[in-house]
């Protein structure tokens, strides 16, 4: 590992990331270094002309400059769009530059001081919104949490060299060359926003959603935005701007007043922000991401409120302290204050304005920084003036506006999740699109009337779930029945001893009866060895109310799924690439849906559902969205591990992450393919547990965990296991013989199957994987397909089906051609790996022309009944289904458009 990619592993950049990464923070480097020493020069000229009175009228000044060059701002950032904006704002900060060198160079009054820190105000304010408004386009929720520290950080060590600078520098004429280099970086700036709009797209794009449950009025959303949560968050910039301003403020005239010495004054608070801006950006680095990722935004976000409540506080014991004692307590409370701001606060306050779509997170910044913070800044220096000089009375109206303040950002974390819900909510909301939930009695037909049912006529019912020509029927009537057939129904589901098809059936009806019986039997069933069994029992129980009573059982599952995945990371770090490997990252994604479906019994279910379908099949920023509001709703180290495997990343690394989150040594798979033979399908697909039989060393101790597998409901898994018997009798005969003799039945199964087998079924997958309808699902789905796959053998100018047929059948072509006809015109003709009749899966409607086959044929057969059943096990099979239909609809219409 090279020194760079040991430098963005420590700092949580990933690879992809690095050039982005590395540009913004150049950027926000050379903004550093343009507005520290603006700032320098500012700051010189006003500590010369009585502080106790320029400082307040500058920062009046400022303020309204300020509000006029956010409402600017606005404007244009809404009718030129961001990265033209970007520019623009950079080539009106040089010629900014160049009207403060003017001043500096011809004014030494206090209105030319008053003007040139209003100019630099304008100049931040400008170049903030520009920075933070192209990085809140470019980096979502996530990845702010983790960048937003790192690229900020990029002006600390600029700013510490213009407060070094600020030493150094006592003359006029020594402050335009800093202005010169300050105008070299902005135009370095504007190099590097340009390079960014080249390498990303700056632009500001939102996806469709549903109207806000509790939005801000109509006419306040100017002033306060649509949500909640940036009304409460500019409230609090604005607090958190007066107080700040106080505190710099009563800081700098403090050490005016100790040290009469210009060059001392500048000297000692050079040296004070080389330090706050050199403890800020390692802060900024080091501990800001993994602060956020530990506790949460709203720990972070009430340090700095808190911290300064307690700062003021102390206030009291000034007195003991003496003049000496009361600078450097002032000293303190401006370092931590500055520390806390650019380390913690400032980049949170980004954040949470993340969940917001593109154009509002945009409106929001430029509010909070263009309009509430310029007004914070005009209140601090509005009490300055109007309140009295003493130091008691300033530090009583900071004490009660911080205390205002973290009342607001207290509120703004809730408002904060309620925006990560709606965020990741139904786009056309609930009333459109409502959650399916239990039958009632009157949405079956009959059921209000129906009779009780004896015990004899609902055992049967349940008999009759096993035949796929009667479950329809028998379901619709148990459900019929409701809580009458329930007492025969439980045993089945808490004994775990019914069938598969059986089981889930049964699991589904009691899932649409909730009661106190039907939820009992369920829990039953989740805490079953079967991985099956569980999750036909979390699907289920989504359509019961929660039951606070069950959170421990749910809690042990959880506990055991988790340690599952940690034994399947090291499986998949120890298996290489091969098909093994792949086939276990469907296990995984596997155990993901089991955690959603046990979160969803441990936490509000709505939440979490959305989450989840926003993880699994959304766009980068909504995905973003998704993990931000598990992460606020879910405990901490369920939340990382659960993370740990929707990130992209190594097993290795991942599984490296599990050991350290969970206790205990990891019982890995150190030998993955005895591991798996040894669970067998209690916890492994069929297709998983194929290869691993295939994968064992021959072995006489390997026997005992063949055996078992021999006899295998799985066509699949049979196979697998008699060509393993196969490959150690051609490499240890000796041992195989000895074998025999003990179970002689070993021979009559090889010869079984070998008079049996006509197309295996690893060649079955082998044929689906090869059809482009189902080339992109996964092996171990395509495995559940193979027990339905029936074999047609045609001969040359043999009809498959005639047109007028009924149609509940889908065709794939193995061998020879199959030819579609209307009358004597041939319309197409199919060969090896093409498929037909799709449409048939889902709608039976009679067949619109006649097939028929062109030589010899050998083809398989798909039912609609029998897929059906796969669907319900396996939804993964009709999404791939639903898409490859709609790619073919949507070249039908480009054609047609042609």
């Amino acid at each position: 590992m090279t020194f760079l990619a040991r430098w963005q592993q420590l700092l949580g950049i990933r690879p992809e990331e690095g050039r982005s990464v590395g540009l913004f923070f150049l950027h926000n480097f050379l903004l550093g270094i343009g507005t520290i020493l603006v700032y320098v020069a500012a700051n010189v000229i006003l500590l010369e002309n009585h502080p106790e009175t320029s400082l307040p009228l500058a920062y009046a000044a400022s303020a309204l400059a300020m509000l006029g060059a956010g409402q600017v701002y606005a404007h244009y950032e809404h009718h030129l769009g961001l990265q033209k904006v970007a520019v623009r704002v950079l080539l009106a900060v040089v010629v900014l530059m160049a009207v403060i060198g003017v001043l500096v160079a011809f004014g030494e009054s206090v209105a030319a001081a008053v003007a040139i820190m209003a100019g630099y105000r304008v100049i931040y304010l400008l170049t903030n919104l520009e920075f933070w408004g192209v990085s809140a386009v470019v980096f979502d929720v996530r990845q702010g949490r983790r960048l937003f520290g790192v690229i900020s950080s990029g002006d600390m060590p600029a700013k510490a060299l213009g407060a070094v600078l600020a030493v150094l520098v006592h003359h006029h004429a020594e402050l335009l060359w800093l202005l010169l280099l300050a105008f070299g970086a902005y135009v370095g700036a504007l190099l590097v926003v340009q390079a960014t709009g080249r390498s990303h797209q700056v632009e500001v794009r939102s996806a469709a959603r549903a109207v806000r449950p509790e939005a801000v009025a109509t006419p306040l959303r100017r002033w306060l935005g649509s949500s909640r949560l940036v009304g409460t968050m500019c409230l609090s910039m604005l607090l958190l701007a007066a107080v700040t301003t106080g505190i710099e403020y009563i800081f700098f005239v403090n050490v005016k007043e100790q040290f009469h010495d210009q060059a001392q004054v500048m000297r000692y608070v050079g040296t004070v922000l080389a330090l706050t801006y050199l403890v800020a950006m390692l802060l900024k680095l080091a501990v800001t991401g993994r602060a956020l990722d530990r506790l949460g935004p709203r720990p972070v976000l009430l340090a700095l409120p808190l911290v300064l409540l307690a700062g003021f506080a102390l206030f009291g014991v000034r007195n003991e302290l003496g003049q000496a004692g009361l600078l450097l307590y002032l000293c303190g409370l401006f370092l931590v204050q500055e520390v806390l701001r650019r380390a913690f606060f400032d980049p949170v306050f980004l954040v949470l304005f993340q969940p917001l779509p593109a154009a509002e997170r945009l409106q929001a910044h430029t509010l909070a920084k263009g309009v509430y913070e310029p007004l914070g800044l005009g209140l601090g220096a509005l009490l300055l003036l109007a309140l009295p000089t003493n130091l008691g009375w300033q530090i009583g109206w900071m004490l009660v506006l911080i205390a205002g303040a973290a009342l607001l950002l207290y509120r703004t974390y809730g408002h904060y999740l309620a925006e990560l819900s709606h965020a990741v909510g139904r786009r056309f909301g609930e009333a459109s699109l409502p959650e399916s939930g239990p039958l009632t009695a009157a949405s079956i037909p009959g059921a209000l009337n129906r009779p009780a049912a004896s015990e004899a006529e609902v055992a049967a019912l349940v008999a009759a779930l096993g035949n796929k020509a009667s479950r329809a029927a028998a379901t619709t009537q148990l459900l019929a029945l409701g809580t009458t057939a329930l007492p025969a129904l439980c045993p089945l589901l808490e004994s775990g001893a019914a069938e598969e098809p059986i089981m889930r059936r049964v699991a589904y009806i009691c899932g649409q009866l909730p009661g106190a019986a039907s939820h009992r039997a369920l829990v039953q069933l989740a805490r079953q060895p079967a991985l099956t069994c569980r999750e036909a029992a979390l699907r289920a129980l989504r359509y019961h109310p929660d039951s606070p009573t069950n959170a421990p059982v749910f809690r042990e599952l959880l506990g055991q799924e988790l340690r599952l995945a940690r034994q399947l990371l090291h499986g998949q770090a120890s298996a290489g690439t091969g098909p093994l490997y792949h086939a276990l990252g469907y296990e995984l994604k596997r155990l993901e849906q089991r955690l959603f479906g046990l979160l969803q019994q441990l936490y509000p279910p709505q939440p979490i559902r959305d989450a989840q379908r926003h993880v699994a099949q959304a766009t980068r920023e909504r995905q973003a969205n998704a993990l931000e509001i598990l992460d606020n709703l879910i405990d901490r180290p369920t939340y990382q591990a659960l993370q740990t495997l929707l990130e992209v990343g190594s097993p290795a690394a991942k599984a490296a992450r599990f050991d350290r989150l969970l206790p205990g040594a990891p019982a890995a798979f150190a030998r993955l393919p005895e591991a798996v033979a040894e669970h067998g399908e209690t916890l492994f697909t069929d297709w998983t547990l194929s290869l691993a039989l295939r994968q064992l060393p021959p072995a006489r101790t390997h026997l005992a965990l063949l055996q078992p597998h021999l006899a295998s409901a799985s066509l699949l898994v049979r196979e697998a296991a008699l060509a393993a018997l196969q490959y150690w009798a051609t490499t240890q005969p000796a041992a195989y013989q000895a074998a025999l003799t003990e179970t002689p039945d070993l021979a009559d199964q090889l010869m079984h199957h070998a008079a049996t087998a006509h197309i295996s079924a690893a060649d079955r997958v082998a044929v689906l994987q090869r059809t482009a309808l189902f080339a992109a699902t996964p092996p171990n789905v395509l495995s559940a397909i193979v027990p339905i796959m029936q074999e047609v053998e045609l001969q040359a100018d043999e009809q498959l089906f005639a047109q007028g047929d009924l149609g509940n059948s889908l065709f794939i072509v193995h061998e020879g051609q199959v030819g579609i006809f209307t009358g004597a015109h041939q319309l197409a003709a199919f060969g090896p790996g093409d498929f037909f009749g799709e449409l048939a899966l889902l709608d039976a409607e009679p067949r619109s022309a006649t097939a028929r086959a062109l030589a010899p044929t050998l083809a398989f057969r798909l039912d609609q009944e029998d897929f059906y059943d796969v669907m319900e096990e396996r939804p993964e099979v009709l999404r791939n289904i639903l898409r490859v239909l709609c790619q073919r609809l949507r070249r039908q219409n480009e054609v047609g458009g042609k």
